[in-house]
C-alpha cells in the first residue's frame, strides 16, 4: 500500500520535476557562456562569486518547492480525493509522510545537480581565467538547505482550511520571511562564514521540524 502511494506521488509530480530540471539546465548552460535566447543572468570570470548563479538557482528552487507543495495538496482538494486517501488502510500520518518524503526527496535529489554541474565546469581547467575552490559554492548550498522550509510552508497552506485571499497563505509568507532573515543575517551582523555554515542549516532544520509538526497536526484534526 505504501509503495502504491509513493508511486502515485511520483507520477503526479513528474511534470514539475521535469520542468525544474529543465530550468536548472537552462541556468547552468547560460552561465557557462553558451548563447541562448531570453538570458536572465550574465557570465562572470569568477563563478559563484561575481555572477548571478545563486540568484537564478534560488528562483528555480523556490518555484519548484512551491509547485511541489501545492500540487501535492491543492490538487487533492480540487479533485476531492483527500477523503479516499485518508480512509485507506494507511493511517493519516503514513499518507502525509509518503507525500512529504516524495516532495522533499525529489527536491533534495534534483537541485544539487545544477550546483555540481556548474561547479564541475568551473573546476575544469581552461574554462575561465580565475581560481576556483569548491568552498566558493557554500552560499548556494546554504540556499539549497533553506528551501525545504518553503516547500513545507506551501504544503501546510495547501492542507489548511480557509480562503486563499485570507490567512491560508500565512505559512508560505511566514516561511519566506524566515528564509530572508536567515539569508541576510551574515550581512547584518559580523557572522563568520565558518560559523554561519553550521548555524544556518541548524536553524533551517528547526524550522522544518516545526512545519512538519504543524502539517501532521493539521492533517489529523481537519475534518475531510
Amino acid at each position: 500500500m505504501l509503495r502504491a502511494m509513493l508511486s502515485k506521488e511520483l507520477r503526479e509530480t513528474a511534470g514539475i520535476v521535469l520542468l525544474g530540471l529543465l530550468a536548472y539546465a537552462y541556468v547552468v548552460v547560460e552561465h557557462v557562456g553558451w548563447q541562448m535566447p531570453m538570458q536572465f543572468g550574465y557570465r562572470s570570470p569568477i563563478p559563484f562569486v561575481f555572477d548571478n548563479f545563486a540568484g537564478n538557482f534560488t528562483v528555480v528552487a523556490a518555484a519548484m518547492c512551491l509547485a511541489l507543495g501545492l500540487r501535492q495538496t491543492v490538487a487533492e482538494s480540487v479533485r476531492g480525493t483527500w477523503l479516499f486517501l485518508l480512509h485507506r488502510p494507511l493511517g493519516r500520518r503514513q499518507v502525509i509522510a509518503a507525500k512529504l518524503a516524495t516532495g522533499l526527496g525529489l527536491y533534495l535529489l534534483c537541485s544539487p545537480l545544477a550546483i555540481l554541474a556548474y561547479g564541475w565546469w568551473a573546476a575544469s581547467p581552461g574554462n575561465h581565467a580565475s581560481p576556483f575552490f569548491w568552498a566558493m559554492t557554500l552560499p548556494v548550498w546554504q540556499t539549497y538547505l533553506l528551501m525545504p522550509a518553503l516547500y513545507l510552508g506551501a504544503f501546510l497552506a495547501g492542507i489548511r482550511p480557509g480562503r486563499w485571499f485570507g490567512t491560508r497563505l500565512l505559512p508560505i509568507a511566514g516561511a519566506e520571511v524566515v528564509l530572508v532573515v536567515l539569508g541576510m543575517i551574515p550581512a547584518w551582523w559580523d557572522v563568520g562564514s565558518g560559523v554561519w555554515c553550521i548555524l544556518s542549516p541548524a536553524a533551517s532544520l528547526l524550522l522544518d521540524v516545526g512545519l512538519i509538526v504543524l502539517i501532521v497536526f493539521m492533517a489529523e484534526v481537519r475534518d475531510y
